[in-house]
């Protein structure tokens, strides 16, 4: 075992747990606990960055970000980034979320989790930063990663109403595809591809790079996908700001991937996703279903997405929550997410027992707080 993390694991009943409501995401510290963390790429530096500049003031919310450093040198050694808001009358933390995220977790090694979990000391410690509050919710926490409510004594679990899925290539395209898509479906993609080149124009697939093509795509985006989807994010312009800015702060680093098809250079389907190494997270596509229906523009886009992914050497695309609707014709993997909530208060305990057995109530919950989850 390396040796700093067999001190943190072994340092009992001192870690140092509490609250840095002016916690830097974009830290040197951060960073290196990241890369050290099994967790997805929506704990990313730049990503939550983005969300606690952006999206904790416009949103009414408050940084409420949970640390745990160790007692000697103050070296960072677990995260949870949550945040402070009001469902009405009462006062609730849950993640930094806001609906932009598809999974919420514990930054950290797992082993120093798990040492975190299993002393019932940090448990109390975990319990007491809720302090203020009626009640905690954690959203969508995958079941191949850490278990967050192992950290908090008294947890209720349900599982959310949203899977996550995925598709993994592996070393072979070709096998994959072979394997993995319906023939009649696999040869639709490539005849469709060929037609539009045929029928319309230029016909291309690629990253956008420059901030005007980004900004080009999230226009495109907008128009796609305006009175399409109950409720969209970007119908609010404080979602679309979020979204185009970390496009474009992120396109350099890989941490944010925005995907084109371009006809003769102009956007028929985009897809953005947010990225770390091999992962990229779908999060919003759109494609140009007046002109371009019949030619199947953001099937196609998928599926070329996929193939970019693998000539770049990366075996992976996230699809994003959801049922699974079109995700069934790649045949992607399912992972399962799963909320939990402690309660803090007799008001609190009314509003966990709504939101883990009642889906009307829930819904209606959604009124006084945008984008619960």
């Amino acid at each position: 075992m390396d040796m700093r993390v067999e001190t943190r694991v072994t340092m009992g009943d001192a870690a140092v747990v509490g609250v840095e409501p002016g916690f830097d995401f974009l830290s040197a510290e951060y960073r290196d606990l990241f890369a050290r963390a099994d967790v997805t790429a929506f704990q990313g530096p730049l990503w939550q960055a983005a969300i606690h500049r952006d999206l904790v003031p416009a949103l009414g919310a408050r940084q409420h970000t949970v640390t745990v450093r160790d007692p000697v040198d103050r070296s960072l050694l677990a995260v949870l980034p949550l945040v402070v808001q009001k469902l009405g009358p009462l006062t609730v933390i849950q993640p930094a979320d806001f609906g932009v995220c598809d999974a919420n977790a514990a930054v950290g090694e797992i082993i120093v989790l798990e040492a975190l979990a299993n002393n019932p000391l940090m448990r109390q410690r975990f319990g007491e930063v809720l302090a203020g509050a009626g009640a905690l919710l954690f959203r969508k926490v995958r079941r191949d990663g850490f278990d967050v409510r192992r950290l908090f004594d008294g947890a209720v679990m349900s599982l959310n109403e949203n899977a996550a899925y995925h598709s993994e290539t592996g070393d072979d395209f070709e096998f994959w595809q072979r394997k993995t898509l319906n023939r009649k479906f696999s040869k639709e993609l490539g005849r469709l591809n060929r037609q539009v080149e045929r029928e319309v124009g230029l016909y291309e697939h690629r990253v956008a790079q420059s901030e005007q093509e980004i900004h080009a795509a999230f226009d495109f985006l907008q128009r796609a996908r305006k009175d399409r989807f109950k409720s969209d994010l970007l119908d609010n312009p404080v979602f679309v700001d979020f979204y185009r800015n970390y496009a474009i702060a992120g396109a350099a680093s890989g941490e944010a991937i925005t995907y084109v098809s371009c006809l003769d250079g102009e956007p028929v389907a985009v897809l953005f996703g947010v990225g770390h190494q091999e992962q990229c997270h779908a999060v919003l596509i759109g494609a140009d279903t007046e002109r371009m229906a019949k030619y199947s523009v953001g099937m196609q886009l998928l599926f070329r997405v996929i193939k970019l992914r693998f000539d770049a050497g990366l075996h992976r695309l996230d699809f994003g929550v959801g049922n699974t609707g079109y995700k069934s014709l790649f045949r992607v993997e399912e992972v399962l997410l799963d909320n939990f909530s402690v309660s803090r208060s007799p008001a609190g305990a009314l509003l966990t027992t709504i939101y883990h057995r009642s889906k009307p109530l829930k819904n209606a919950l959604r009124g006084f707080a945008a984008r619960l989850r």
